[in-house]
C-alpha cells in the first residue's frame, strides 16, 4: 500500500502572503489613484465649461461676469459683476442650480488638482476676470474692484497640475474660445 500524499499550503503559509498583498496595495492604491491622469483631464473640462459658461452668460444676460480666482485659493467662482469688477452674487450653474464654484482640489471627480489663474495683462498674470457684454476688450484681467484692469492677452488661462503633470485651459483673448486640452 502506498502511503497518501497531501498536496497543499498551510495555513500560516496563505495567511503570510494574503498580508504580504494587503500591505503592498495598501501602499501602492493610494499612491496609482492620486496621481491618476483622467483626474486632470475632469478639473480641465470642469474649468473649461465654467469658462464658456461666463463668456456665454456675459452675452446671453447683457451683464458682466466676473471669473474670480482669487478671493478662495483653489476656487474658482463666476460671479455678476459691474463695470468696477464688483462681486454683485452668484451666477448659478444651470445644472445643479446652486452657485457656479469649481474646487478641483477637493472635488471627488478631480481632486487634488491644483489650479492658478493666469489672466495675462500687460506681461503680469492676473487672479481674475472680467468679462464684459458688449463693451471692447470683451475680456479684461485685474485683481480686484478698482484695480487698474487692462485687455486680456495672449497665453492666458487657468493652469492644472497634478504631480509633475500640467495642463492649461486657455482663453482666446478676442473671442473668448476656450480650449481645453
Amino acid at each position: 500500500m502506498r502511503p497518501e500524499r497531501h498536496e497543499g499550503y498551510t495555513l500560516a503559509e496563505v495567511l503570510v502572503v494574503v498580508a504580504i498583498i494587503g500591505i503592498a496595495a495598501a501602499v501602492a492604491i493610494p499612491l496609482l489613484s492620486s496621481q491618476d491622469p483622467t483626474k486632470l483631464g475632469v478639473a480641465a473640462k470642469e474649468v473649461g465649461n465654467a469658462l464658456r459658461f461666463a463668456v456665454n452668460e456675459a452675452r446671453r444676460t447683457g451683464s458682466y461676469i466676473l471669473v474670480d480666482a482669487k478671493t478662495t485659493a483653489g476656487r474658482l467662482k463666476v460671479v455678476r459683476s459691474d463695470a468696477t469688477g464688483a462681486n454683485l452674487g452668484a451666477v448659478n450653474d444651470p445644472l445643479t442650480k446652486r452657485a457656479l464654484d469649481i474646487d478641483t482640489a477637493g472635488s471627488a471627480f478631480s481632486g487634488p488638482v491644483s489650479m492658478t489663474a493666469r489672466f495675462m495683462q500687460g506681461g503680469t498674470a492676473y487672479t481674475q476676470l472680467l468679462i464684459s457684454p458688449t463693451t471692447l476688450p470683451l475680456l479684461r484681467a485685474f485683481n480686484g474692484p478698482g484695480a487698474n484692469m487692462g485687455p486680456l492677452e495672449p497665453a492666458s488661462g487657468i493652469v492644472l497640475a497634478l504631480g509633475a503633470s500640467s495642463v492649461t485651459v486657455t482663453i482666446n483673448e478676442s473671442t473668448g474660445f476656450v480650449a481645453i486640452p
